[in-house]
């Protein structure tokens, strides 16, 4: 992974945790299952796309993402950075 995935990781990871405030006790990492798990919903993972847009500086293609298997930082950056 290069050291800017590495890098966007972490930051998605702080906006998460800043968006939940300590309302869960789990830990939260570049595989977590978003969705599935109920850390965010469908308004923050949009939200949390548009942060990873503005600090990858490109758009994503929500055309060709399907989240039907849950979301994840680690799978919305390799959507969208490659």
């Amino acid at each position: 992974m290069s050291a800017d995935a590495t890098e966007l990781e972490k930051l998605l990871v702080e906006w998460v945790e800043r968006w939940i405030e300590g309302e869960s006790d789990m830990a939260i990492g570049a595989r977590t299952n978003l969705s599935h798990t109920g850390l965010l919903d469908s308004m923050a993972i949009v939200g949390l796309i548009s942060y990873l847009e503005e600090q990858a500086d490109t758009e994503f293609d929500f055309a060709t993402y399907d989240p039907m298997k849950g979301v994840s930082i680690q799978g919305l950056i390799k959507h969208c950075v490659g």
